[in-house]
């Protein structure tokens, strides 16, 4: 899947990693798709929830490994 912008995000708790997502998000176009790589196993269910709560679009998430979790998240 092509994204507008990444974030690389290992090492973040989803407390901490939310507002890095809505900074990053606040960076792109309305329709545009950020990519998130997290090592969080809690972001697997927090960001869809964030994603929820704010309107914005869970397009999809891919699970690479154990650890990590690719979420393309499309801006409202």
């Amino acid at each position: 899947m092509k994204a507008d912008k990444n974030l690389e995000a290992r090492g973040l708790a989803c407390i901490d990693l939310t507002p890095k997502v809505k900074i990053a998000l606040s960076e792109i176009q309305s329709g545009q798709v950020l990519e998130v790589l997290s090592d969080d196993s809690s972001a697997r269910e927090g960001i869809p929830a964030w994603c929820r709560l704010t309107g914005h679009s869970l397009i999809n998430s891919e699970k690479i490994n154990t650890d990590e979790t690719l979420f393309y998240i499309q801006k409202k």
